[in-house]
């Protein structure tokens, strides 16, 4: 994958050292996904993941929303044809996302700069780690035309906010606005909207210089503790432990921390190589 795709295209990349950007780039049509835009994003994070140099993602919208979900017009189209499969495809293609995301070594950060909407609403809770602009927004409004919630949005919803609130907002269609999102957990952090991407760069910036096997192993034991038992992450994290010990960057660590200066930990992944 190029460093920079042109402009033009509907999934951007961009690369900053270590971290690379993803613009979803529809900005007329509130980049609404269509064509193979779900294609081209799980493509570009699976390039990403690849990538040795990359150390964090941050997922963000062109214009003035996040993404709106799923192009109603070309919803429309499909049930016109009775394209059944076709529309399965897209079902199919976004879980397939949202799998990747959970499954990759590298933190995902989403920076929503306005609108997340059905499946926008879904791939941002999917991420790791959500900044916000103030006039950002969630909405799982699937209902509104005759959808269920997918992109694991009826799973994170419920894991980050809990069943009752989960349950309003499938079930009414509703946007919740940054201040709620912020407020029941939805969101780590809400910004005014022009310190949005200079936030997520900050954050991307922390997260990168840090040990890369280290982040990747914490992002498999945190995201397992939403489905497993404690003793079972009780193992997860000694097996991680072990990991560490055996890594130069826990050697760096230490030796910066009694030198006082700051470590400058390996720019490869580390112990998962």
């Amino acid at each position: 994958m190029p460093e920079t795709t042109q402009a033009t295209q509907r999934i951007v990349v961009d690369r900053e050292g270590a971290i690379a950007w993803i613009r979803i780039n529809r900005p007329e049509r509130l980049n609404a996904f269509v064509g193979d835009m779900r294609d081209r994003l799980d493509a570009a994070l699976e390039w990403l993941e690849l990538d040795s140099e990359i150390r964090c993602i941050v997922i963000t919208g062109a214009g003035r929303a996040f993404s709106t979900g799923g192009d109603v017009a070309y919803m429309q189209e499909l049930i016109d044809k009775g394209d059944a499969e076709s529309f399965e495809g897209l079902v199919r293609i976004g879980a397939a996302i949202v799998r990747r995301i959970d499954s990759m070594t590298k933190p995902v950060i989403a920076a929503i700069n306005g609108p997340a909407a059905g499946a926008g609403a879904c791939l941002a809770l999917a991420c790791d780690i959500r900044i916000a602009s103030e006039t950002a927004s969630l909405g799982f409004t699937f209902t509104r035309v005759g959808l269920h919630p997918d992109w694991g949005g009826t799973y994170f919803l419920t894991k980050l906010a809990g069943l009752a609130v989960a349950t309003e907002a499938v079930f009414t269609g509703g946007l919740m606005n940054a201040e709620r999102c912020e407020r029941l957990g939805l969101f780590n952090r809400v910004v005014p909207g022009d310190q949005l991407e200079n936030t997520a760069r900050s954050m991307a910036g922390q997260i990168a210089s840090q040990p890369a096997g280290v982040i990747a192993d914490a992002k498999r034991t945190l995201r397992a503790s939403l489905h497993r038992s404690l003793p079972d992450i009780l193992d997860m994290e000694v097996d991680a432990q072990l990991r560490a010990f055996h890594s130069p960057d826990f050697r760096e660590g230490i030796t910066a921390f009694i030198e006082k200066r700051a470590p400058r930990f390996n720019r490869e992944n580390g112990h998962h190589g």
